[in-house]
């Protein structure tokens, strides 16, 4: 049964579109889990045997040996392959790792199928931490329960699995992050297989091959046609855990099913399945780090998916059995366990901890490598004061003297330019007024699909409030329209395009002609509104390369000891772009508003590039940094001349 679970997973972080669904093999690992320990804790707690030292030492065996090594293993790789930014997250998965709450990071950090989760080496850890945090309860609750009876115990149980349940079926529609990660959504797969476990106690397994093979059929039907859409965990999820199930209730010796999980193939791959579970994820998302732009090849992915099977032959052999079960030369002590695990949690947490306060351990790097990194920092020092997102409130920030002499709305490309457009306007008497909000488009009454955000109400308020102003200061609106128009570019937000954010009367359901009349409207009877009281200018899109500038710069250099710019097309750029500009030249058509277009300073050649004469002009992969607001001084001062 482990060789069914490891199996899908493995190919399904490994990027093969037919097993869509494998992610399902860890919640097959966590039936069987679920049954297996519950099964020794019935039979020791029947027999007055059971020890909770001697169960938290089986745990440590079991679980701590190759999480070290592969986990230090993983550590090397990192320190020669990974950016600052990418080790300190690593470092913090290390830290997290260490106190069995790598779910819980995980649950802040990222969302489990989207692409920048792919290159996580600890990412899989998450399960491991549910299951750990499942038994530091599970056997004191069953211990506590066993004294009304073996009857009351098993209610029990399947009362909390079956709020465990419902709870998840709530939680994907309200926290589905929260929903996937936590133990609270995901303790009821644990308990099916604990319910298993009461339901076989004393008996044999049943010979039942109708069942088991419609068990079989579950399982395989869910990781051939299941995807990232489908809500998990949730009543989804019942077709794999109720698939484990039967197979566990039913696959007698006899059945087909059993005989087909007997091969002597899939009983191996179920032996080394743990340790295989630990080394594929870190060989498959190295390989994605290191692919830069371009998808690793299937070819690759495909070794390396045989590679984990291979190291972690090796792993079982010398490093898991020995400490499980003892070899032939040695035999580990209960003392011996409880200290390596107590060794190996402090080492891990340590060099985690370094890393982090380090900042991802950059004295690695050569000078040259370090300064093309630090324009990831170039930026607003007061941003995380004067741009919020949408949950808080707009501080108004002005940068410069009492007088007013410039209004800056918009969203997070506003924020990056603010300190440009003080620069540009070069009067030491006057300030700039900071009105932007993070994902913020400048389109009143504008409302969030999630219904929460103020976006739309600020962009009200500031309406109103620059009718108010006694003041002829220009106004500046700067927004990635393109991005609200037609959803993200970058890679790993892909599942964020086909349904817009954002609508102004009705919810939308993808993007449709509807939804782009309703946003261009809304956009420039907005811009013409502002225009009633003062001067208005419309920045143009500033082009978006997909790729986090600087460290794509930097990481060529450390491979390749030749850094690679970054560019888009301007072919790319007046497609993605085409829709926003007409938006924008409708609006200066209709109020005269002024257009200010960037182009002409980030593109050349043909192309829209990342950098002038070598430096980053970019924090990211589509936010100028201060250096590249310096760039556009000349287009800025337009404003104020």
């Amino acid at each position: 049964m482990r060789a069914v679970a490891v199996l899908p997973v493995i190919l399904y972080h490994a990027g093969f579109s037919w097993f869509s669904g494998g992610y399902v093999g860890v919640d097959v690992f966590f039936v069987i889990s679920g049954y297996l320990i519950t099964s020794i804790l019935i039979s020791e707690i029947s027999d007055g045997t059971f020890s909770i030292a001697r169960f938290y030492e089986r745990r440590a065996r079991r679980i701590l040996p190759a999480l070290a090594f592969v986990s230090i293993c993983t550590f090397f790789l990192a320190w020669i392959w990974m950016l600052p930014s990418q080790f300190k997250d690593f470092s913090q998965s290390l830290v997290a790792l260490s106190l069995f709450s790598s779910n819980i990071l995980f649950w802040k950090e990222s969302n489990y199928f989207s692409p920048a989760a792919e290159e996580k080496p600890m990412l899989h850890t998450w399960s491991l931490a549910v299951e750990e945090q499942f038994y530091i309860f599970f056997p004191i609750i069953l211990l506590l329960l066993w004294r009304f009876g073996r009857n009351p115990a098993f209610y029990t149980i399947m009362i909390i699995s079956l709020v465990s349940l419902l709870l998840s079926e709530y939680g994907w529609r309200k926290h589905p992050d929260a929903n996937f990660y936590l133990l609270p959504s995901r303790a009821w797969e644990l308990g099916a297989g604990a319910i298993c476990a009461f339901a076989l106690q004393g008996r044999e397994v049943r010979k039942g091959s109708l069942l088991s093979s419609v068990g079989f059929a579950l399982i395989l039907y869910s990781v051939v046609f299941y995807d990232e859409t489908v809500p998990f965990p949730s009543l989804y999820t019942l077709v794999p855990v109720v698939g484990t199930a039967l197979i566990i209730l039913y696959g007698e010796a006899t059945t087909p099913i059993a005989r087909l999980l007997s091969r002597p193939l899939l009983v191996g791959i179920g032996l080394i399945s743990f340790s295989a579970y630990l080394w594929h994820q870190p060989l498959l998302a190295f390989a994605r780090i290191r692919s830069l732009t371009a998808a690793p090849s299937w070819t690759l992915m495909g070794f390396l998916s045989l590679a984990s099977i291979v190291l972690a032959y090796f792993t079982w052999k010398y490093i898991e059995t020995p400490f499980r079960k003892g070899g032939v030369k040695i035999a580990i002590k209960r003392k011996s366990v409880f200290v390596f695990s107590g060794v190996a949690s402090f080492m891990l947490a340590g060099l985690g901890v370094h890393g982090h306060l380090s900042n991802g351990a950059d004295y690695r790097f050569s000078p040259s490598i370090t300064e093309l990194l630090s324009e990831v920092k170039n930026i607003n020092p007061r941003r995380s004061e004067c741009h919020v997102g949408e949950s808080g409130s707009v501080p108004e920030c002005t940068y410069g003297g009492e007088e007013l002499g410039a209004i800056v709305i918009g969203d997070s490309h506003a924020a990056a330019l603010i300190r440009a457009v003080e620069r540009a306007m070069n009067d030491s008497d006057k300030h700039v007024l900071d009105w932007t909000m993070n994902s913020c488009a400048t389109i009143s009454g504008v409302k969030s699909h999630d219904g929460g955000g103020t976006c739309g109400e600020f962009v009200e308020y500031a309406v109103n409030k620059s009718h108010e102003l006694r003041s002829d200061a220009p106004l500046i609106i700067i927004n990635r329209l393109s991005s609200v128009l037609l959803g993200p570019n970058e890679p790993y937000r892909a599942h964020e395009v086909d349904k817009p954010s954002i609508y102004l009367e009705e919810p939308h359901n993808g993007r449709s002609e509807l939804f782009f009349k309703e946003i261009s409207h809304g956009f420039i009877e907005t811009a013409c509104e502002f225009s009633k009281s003062r001067d208005v200018f419309i920045l143009r899109p500033i082009p978006e390369l997909k790729v986090n500038v600087p460290e794509h710069m930097a990481f060529t250099a450390l491979l390749n000891e030749v850094t690679e710019r970054v560019r888009i097309t301007r072919d790319e750029y007046n497609a993605r772009n085409d829709l926003a500009w007409r938006i924008q030249d409708e609006a200066a058509e209709k109020c005269g508003v002024e257009i200010l277009d960037p182009t002409p300073y980030l593109c050349a050649n043909g192309s829209c590039w990342g950098d002038v004469s070598g430096r980053p002009i970019y924090y990211d992969d589509d936010h100028l940094s201060e250096h590249g607001g310096d760039v556009l001084l000349p287009l800025l001062s337009e404003v104020f001349n």
